[in-house]
């Protein structure tokens, strides 16, 4: 008898814990009624890192710009993000060759950059 009433109570708990984790799968998320709003700055040696994403009530909006600097140029590289769409770009600046040349002109002793064998 006192099996039978142990294994009974301990049905009825599994199916007072069981039955409201199932009727949350069931239900609708809830409405977002709140917005919140993440930024991030990371500066480095060689470069940057700038972000944000805000968490609204239609979705997630966000945007990121990342920043290197290279022996003969920089680099700059990024995302915007909506909630239906996301844009990526990149931008590549080889502009060392370029400034080289343009500081030979205007310097009349010479201007020793990368790749001179300096």
């Amino acid at each position: 008898m006192k099996t039978m009433l142990s294994v009974a109570l301990m049905a009825c708990a599994l199916l007072t814990l069981a039955a409201p984790a199932r009727a949350e799968h069931n239900g609708q998320a809830p409405a977002r009624d709140s917005v919140d709003l993440n930024l991030d700055l990371k500066i480095g040696g060689e470069g940057f890192r700038l972000g944000g994403t805000v968490f609204g009530l239609e979705g997630v909006y966000g945007a990121w710009l990342n920043g290197a600097v290279r022996p003969d140029g920089f680099s700059v590289d990024g995302r915007l993000q909506h909630p239906e769409r996301a844009y990526n770009f990149k931008f590549n600046a080889d502009v060392g060759g370029w400034l080289r040349r343009s500081l030979r002109q205007f310097v009349p002793f010479g201007y020793p950059g990368p790749g001179d064998g300096v």
